[in-house]
């Protein structure tokens, strides 16, 4: 895997042998973060235009419910603007960061998502993607 950008709350890494982007988010994160990262991970997808998409929350800490309706509507609408057909996101075991991720899940009409409640099984269903 190799490491695209890094800080404490948020990694981007793209996986060569399987073609995809590993978005990490960890800690608290607010609309404005969600919105800061989720430019990021678009300004990534230029160099390393890939299909899918794995995008770990497991260690989101806080709710981001006043940007739930931007990721869910407008960033995931970019995202497939940009080439992403599948995306398998891992929730959080935090309630308020879950029910943030839930919000923005009922904005999204593309790409393909996913929710997962463990790595092992987002990767494996992204993996079997076509």
């Amino acid at each position: 895997m190799h490491l695209l950008y890094e800080t404490v709350p948020l990694s981007i890494s793209f996986d060569h042998d399987q073609q995809w982007l590993y978005v990490e988010w960890k800690g608290n994160h607010t609309a404005e973060s969600a919105r800061r990262g989720g430019e990021l991970v678009l300004r990534y997808l230029r160099d390393y235009a890939c299909a899918k998409m794995l995008n770990d929350n497991s260690q989101v800490t806080s709710e981001w419910e006043a940007g739930a309706r931007w990721v869910g509507r407008d960033y995931y609408q970019q995202l497939a603007g940009q080439g992403i057909r599948y995306v398998a996101w891992i929730c959080p075991p935090n309630w308020g960061a879950r029910k943030s991720m839930e919000t923005a899940m009922m904005f999204v009409t593309a790409p393909v998502v996913v929710l997962f409640d463990d790595l092992a099984s987002a990767y494996a269903w992204l993996a079997r993607q076509q």
